[in-house]
């Protein structure tokens, strides 16, 4: 599988001397670096003590060049940088469980052969921030580039799932469940399954593979206090956004959680922190990551019956959070779709006025926000006949007139296929393929 959206990064790593990049797991940090580079890998396991790294570092450098036995790892470095070899050392935080004085000679190296190439990778968040960013970390200031890796974008996505001869509802199946984590597009290039048995084989036959790949990476990432967080990130998955909505799922008070959410948001990026389209009203959380969201919706929720090999595929429940996801990918293309500049996106909860309470209020699944212009979107994940269509916009056009707003109104409806003769306003996944296709320019005059 070749590269698709990473020019960037090659760029600098190519360009650069010292580059710290950080990403979590399965992003496809390795494989960028090394295909970008051909360095010298020298992999620190968290498990290993330093000698039995050092033996492992020198095996795998033979097969590449000479070196003499050697028996720290700041030996077997400094070695390298003196030989000019372009050096990557992968999962550079799991050092702090081999050797922490590790970080104070690596310090010394670059301080020394300022002409040396050298590549560093992290995989937990706040961790590997802390080792680079950080004002007190011996490393600060040494790297000229820091990268924060970020998952593949949909169009991406879309390439390589064409790519492997499947199509766009396909694509956005994978994006829902797997984001742009390349490694699991890697996977399903072996295998060559409909992409719904790929994901029932992963998450819902035995032995449940994706259950310790996810469950490791993020006690590893959050540590001690794991628990605490991964009910938050349960109560998230199921619907509960607003922080006391969260405190009365967990049946705790809400000031308990704000450190938590505060640590989840800026330390380990793991959710975000909202408020409507029009920045209006209270903060809400999501779960950043979609494989994340999906692992505690499906899995960590069902574990007493993963336990007992009872789990089981649902296709209504998982068809309902596609539908979801579908949501927040219209609202990622929203700006490609309307004819104006987009300041801002995201829902708007509302009243309407005069109806019986309990019948009274609305949500638009999708709002986008000019200077003098908004677009209401309605996503839906279904098929629907042109009747249907028109049905759903002339609804939106109530919810729109609800909104009281002085702004041009435009009106879409987005759903997973339309049959028939489409309305003005109206899309399916074809039309979406076509406009990601066609990268925007320009926008044109609003009638």
């Amino acid at each position: 599988m070749r590269f698709y959206d990473r020019e960037r990064e090659i760029e600098l790593l190519r360009k650069a001397k010292r580059i710290a990049i950080i990403g979590r797991r399965r992003v496809g940090k390795t494989r960028l670096v090394e295909e970008a580079l051909n360095p010298i890998t020298l992999f620190v396991p968290a498990e290993k003590s330093e000698a039995l790294i050092c033996r492992d570092w020198i095996e795998e450098v033979r097969e590449r060049r000479y070196i003499p036995e050697l028996t720290s790892m700041k030996e077997i470095v400094e070695f390298l940088l003196r030989e000019g070899e372009t050096v990557f050392i992968d999962e550079l935080q799991n050092v702090l469980k081999v050797n922490p004085a590790f970080l104070y000679d690596l310090q010394r190296l670059l301080d020394k052969y300022r002409e040396a190439k050298l590549v560093v990778t992290g995989s937990l968040i706040a961790m590997s921030k802390k080792l680079i960013e950080d004002y007190s970390s011996p490393l600060y200031g040494r790297f000229d580039f820091v990268i924060k890796l970020r998952e593949l974008d949909f169009g991406t996505v879309l390439e390589i799932m064409k790519d492997l001869g499947y199509g766009i509802e396909d694509a956005v199946v994978m994006w829902s469940v797997f984001g742009g984590l390349p490694k699991y597009y890697e996977t399903l290039e072996r295998f060559r399954l409909p992409v719904e048995d790929f994901i029932r084989m992963l998450f819902f036959e035995e032995p449940y593979p994706m259950f310790p790949e996810v469950m490791m990476m993020l006690k590893e990432e959050l540590g001690k206090e794991y628990r605490t967080y991964f009910s938050i990130l349960q109560a998230i998955s199921e619907g509960k956004h607003t922080l006391g909505e969260i405190a009365s799922h967990l049946s705790v008070k809400s000031t308990s959680l704000t450190k938590y959410l505060h640590s989840l948001e800026r330390d380990y990026e793991l959710i975000t922190k909202r408020k409507d389209a029009f920045g209006r009203g209270r903060n809400r959380y999501y779960i950043a990551q979609n494989l994340v969201e999906f692992w505690f919706r499906f899995l960590w929720r069902n574990y007493s019956k993963l336990e007992r090999g009872e789990l089981r595929f649902d296709g209504g429940e998982f068809n309902s959070y596609i539908g979801r996801k579908f949501e927040a990918l219209v609202e990622l293309l929203a700006p490609r779709v309307v004819p104006f500049e987009v300041l801002s996106t995201g829902k708007v909860w509302g009243k309407f006025k005069g109806r019986e309470k309990g019948r009274d209020s609305f949500e638009i699944d999708v709002v986008a926000v000019g200077e003098e212009d908004v677009a209401l979107f309605e996503a839906k994940w279904e098929t629907l006949s042109g009747k249907e269509a028109r049905r759903e916009l002339e609804w939106l056009g109530e919810k729109a007139k609800a909104l009281g707003t002085k702004k041009r109104i435009h009106l879409y409806l987005v759903a997973r296929e339309i049959r028939g003769r489409k309305p003005a306003g109206a899309y399916d996944l074809s039309d979406l393929e076509d406009i990601i296709r066609k990268p925007k320019t320009s926008y044109p005059e609003v009638p």
